[in-house]
Order: C-alpha cells, then structure tokens, then sequence
C-alpha cells in the first residue's frame, strides 16, 4: 500500500513538473535552445498580458494545461494574434507580447 501511494505521488509530482508554466526570454534562439543568457523569466499568470523585451530574440513557453494562449503583435496584448499551446522555443520575430489562458 505504501508502495501504491509513493508512485502516486511521484507520478504527481512529475506531471505537476511538466506542466509548469513558464515565458522565458533570451537574446537568442540559440540561447534559447540551450538555456542559457536569459534575460527574464515568468511564471505567467492567466488573464495576465507579458509584454516582449525589445532585446529579446528567442522566446521559451510552456502553457501548461492552458490551451487558449496567445502571442500578440503589439505591446499590451493587442492586435494580429497567434495561438499557441505546449512548450516550444520560438524565435520572437513580430511577436511582441503574451497572454496565458
């Protein structure tokens, strides 16, 4: 029984891990690949808009179990959007702020 309960547990611990929301943001696609240089990081909050640093150039997200997220072509979470869900570095391109919903 004990056994049962600590798998359980682990299991838990594990997905809760791999559905850690994160922005994180670096001065590369590179760096953003290999983790390294970041320039901020975000745990975001949903509902919350996370506007892009202008030297930012490679961008991590992770939406977690949240599949409504968005990058958005301005500041301020406005105008053209993209949709975007799972964890994945992109480069920053136009994308100049995001939403976690």
């Amino acid at each position: 029984m004990k056994f049962a309960v600590l798998v359980a547990a682990f299991a838990i611990q594990l997905s809760a891990a791999a559905d850690t929301v994160k922005l994180n943001q670096y001065r590369s696609l590179d760096d953003c690949k290999n983790d390294r240089n970041i320039l901020f990081h975000a745990a975001p909050i949903s509902g919350t808009c996370y506007n892009i640093d202008s030297q930012t150039r490679g961008i991590f997200f992770n939406t977690g179990g949240f599949l409504s997220s968005r990058f958005y072509r301005n500041a301020g979470c406005n105008g053209e959007s993209i949709g975007v869900s799972g964890a994945a570095c992109i480069i920053r391109d136009e994308w100049n702020s995001f939403r976690l919903s």
